[in-house]
């Protein structure tokens, strides 16, 4: 299975689910999760531990951005996000990074889970 395919199968596990919308502004975000990845990396192993994460978390905005494509650059500069190809994710409330996390995996549920917890505090949402 290439990178794309599965890449898709897992994004399928999440309902609330962006790929690629440069034209979001993050200063303006309730709540989300940004996760960075490149085909020519093993962030997929990231990202299925994030997939996992996010089981009772369905309400939680992910933003997933493909660090080659040509917008990603200028988009990432706008942001104030980084890459260097490991997984690179963000947890944004209230338009404010308020933790990130990378090369992480199965090892780093807790933690994960945790995060995501942190975004739903405050809101009634408690899982």
């Amino acid at each position: 299975m290439n990178t794309c395919s599965m890449l898709k199968q897992n994004l399928s596990r999440h309902t609330k689910v962006k790929l690629n919308d440069f034209a979001i502004d993050i200063n303006k975000t309730e709540r989300a999760i940004i996760f960075l990845y490149c085909s020519w990396s093993p962030t997929i192993t990231q990202l299925k531990s994030l997939m996992d994460s996010l089981v009772n978390y369905q309400d939680i905005l992910l933003l997933v951005y493909d660090i080659d494509e040509k917008e990603a650059l200028q988009f990432f500069d706008e942001q104030g996000l980084q890459s260097n190809g490991w997984g690179e994710t963000y947890w944004i409330k209230n338009g404010k990074v308020i933790s990130t996390l990378k090369k992480y995996g199965p090892q780093n549920m807790e933690e994960l889970i945790g995060k995501n917890a942190k975004l739903l505090e405050g809101s009634g949402n408690c899982k």
